[in-house]
């Protein structure tokens, strides 16, 4: 049973990272990518407009990722201040910083449903997507740089498997060179892209697998052995 207020952050959190990942499966892998459609943009809009109701619960979906990304940064910073303090609140703050664009990127997705219900041009709905994906791309080097930092607090730990904060940096180093890629190199983004089908299992790996642990962490017998 759950012992203490550190590992009910470690419960809230993970519980938090899980549900964060459910949702984002729903809002970006089925609803944006089913219908947003590389190269095709008249299609793009009548997908969006034919589906205008799935799509505005697709966008409301972000804003509950947004509010869990918050509430992950919070419980993070007090389960992992006594390990360092410091480095802790920078940690919470970069993923705090990434939220803050995240919520710029999702106004741009408000904005396309604003416009299709006002019978805009295609370009001007097509400038409003590549906004958001423009935007969360590049705050994902930042949410890079917070698994960087989530890595070594759990490095530095004396609870957590040091195989979750190996995999968390090396999450954090993928997610930061991929989309900071994106942003620097557009010549070569077709490379960025095959580089990132190869990285995104490590990407995923490590802050789910972490997820995981930390709900576990809080139901084992033995809490002083974690």
């Amino acid at each position: 049973m759950v012992t203490n207020d550190r590992q009910k952050q470690g419960l809230l959190a993970g519980v938090s990272l899980l549900l964060m990942a459910v949702v984002a499966g729903f809002s970006f892998g089925y609803v944006y990518n089913g219908m947003v459609l590389p190269d095709q943009d008249s299609q793009t809009v009548e997908n969006i407009r034919n589906g205008l109701g799935l799509f505005r619960v697709g966008a409301l979906g972000w804003i509950l990722i947004l509010v869990l990304d918050v509430i992950v940064a919070l419980t993070l910073l007090r389960y992992f201040k006594p390990i360092h303090s410091t480095l802790s609140f920078m940690t919470a703050g970069l993923r705090l910083v990434y939220t803050a664009f995240l919520g710029l990127a999702i106004s741009h997705l408000f904005a396309v449903i604003g416009r299709i219900s006002s019978a805009a041009e295609t370009s001007d709905i097509m400038a409003s997507l590549h906004s958001f994906e423009v935007i969360w791309s590049g705050s994902l080097a930042l949410f890079g740089l917070h698994l960087l930092g989530l890595g070594i607090l759990s490095l530095r730990s004396d609870i957590v498997p040091r195989i979750w904060g190996w995999l968390l940096v090396v999450a954090g180093i993928c997610y930061t060179g991929v989309h900071g890629a994106k942003a620097l190199l557009p010549a070569m983004l077709e490379q960025v892209h095959q580089a990132e089908m190869v990285l995104s299992l490590p990407m995923a790996l490590g802050e789910l697998g972490f997820a995981i642990w930390l709900i576990y962490a809080c139901f084992r017998t033995n809490p002083s052995a974690v």
